[in-house]
Order: structure tokens, then C-alpha cells, then sequence
């Protein structure tokens, strides 16, 4: 019995961890909103998720990271303190308390919300400004979460956002070819 219980433990923690296609990092970029809320991309197509582009781990200002499905803390569905955008990513609408992270700048830790199987991507333009989710999990002014696989409706990430000063953090979030601004406040209100 126990070695059927190991065998079991192994097989579910292999297939946790295996890839599959439908991880690939996503690209759900190019498209910009409209008054009307329709939204359409530079060339006039419709953005779709595709691609492989960005890193995991720690990457840095002006660049672009990949949250790693298996990063996903356990579905939670957004709860009051959290607002809804394009109906694929749920942001913190309280403010949030910055910490010193030890290395001259802050941190203000937060989890991301996203729709199980909707690519999404999240930059700042701020300056002095990282965000990052994941674990480890990348940092950049861009970050991606691929279309990730769930049973539950909602995914969760642990990480947050690093500024120098506290600071109101506007967003362009982009997810099913349409894009929208949101703002969060990390220790400064909007």
C-alpha cells in the first residue's frame, strides 16, 4: 500500500511540473481600446495569443518576463479587495503598504488574479517601477501570464510590485486582443 501511495505522490508531482504545449508562453499584446470598448490592433487584426518571447527569473527593468503556470498559488476567485479587468485579470484595489526589501527600494507584495486560460500581459511605464509574479517568478516593466490550464476559474500568483518611492502604479493590461489601463496604489493614492 505505501508503495502504491509513493508511486502516486510521484506520478501527480511529475505531471505538475511536466510542460505542455498549452503553457507556452503567450503574446497577447498589439491591441489598443477604443471609446466604445472594442479594440483593434496597429495592422487592423485581432491581437491573439501566441509566441515564446521573455524569460523567467529575474529580469529586470525594460524587460519582459513569463510567469510559469506552475507558479499558481491555487485558485482563488477575486474577492472585494480586488477589481475585474477585460474579465481576465483581478488587481488589488486597496492600497498597499510598501516594505524596504533590504536593497534601497521597496516592495509591496500582492497577488495577481488571472482567468484560468486567458493570456494576459501587464507593463509599467513608471519609472523606477518593477512588477513580478511568480516563484521565483520574473521582474520587469512587461509581464506575461500564458494561457494557463486550471480546474479552478481563477489562478493565482504571489508577487508584487518594487518602486523607489510610494508611488501610484498606472498598468496597460492586455488580454483577447483588447486593452485597458488600470492603477494601483503602492503606499500613495491615485
Amino acid at each position: 500500500m505505501r508503495i502504491i501511495a509513493a508511486l502516486l505522490c510521484v506520478s501527480l508531482l511529475t505531471g505538475c511540473s511536466a510542460k505542455t504545449p498549452d503553457q507556452a508562453p503567450a503574446t497577447p499584446g498589439g491591441a489598443t481600446a477604443t471609446a466604445g470598448g472594442a479594440a483593434a490592433t496597429a495592422g487592423g487584426a485581432a491581437a491573439t495569443p501566441g509566441g515564446s518571447t521573455g524569460t523567467a527569473g529575474k529580469t529586470g527593468p525594460g524587460s519582459v518576463g513569463v510567469v510559469d503556470c506552475g507558479d499558481d498559488i491555487g485558485g482563488v476567485a477575486p474577492d472585494r479587495t480586488y477589481g475585474k479587468s477585460l474579465d481576465a485579470v483581478a488587481l488589488p484595489v486597496i492600497m498597499l503598504e510598501p516594505q524596504d526589501d533590504g536593497a534601497g527600494r521597496l516592495f509591496a507584495k500582492t497577488g495577481l488574479l488571472v482567468r484560468a486560460g486567458t493570456a494576459v500581459e501587464l507593463t509599467t511605464t513608471t519609472p523606477g517601477v518593477t512588477i513580478g509574479w511568480g516563484s521565483p517568478g520574473p521582474e520587469g516593466t512587461t509581464i506575461r501570464v500564458p494561457a494557463c490550464p486550471s480546474a479552478h476559474e481563477w489562478l493565482a500568483f504571489a508577487g508584487g510590485f518594487h518602486v523607489t518611492t510610494p508611488t501610484c502604479v498606472p498598468l496597460t493590461i492586455r488580454a483577447n486582443g483588447r486593452e485597458a489601463r488600470a492603477t494601483v496604489r503602492v503606499g500613495a493614492p491615485c
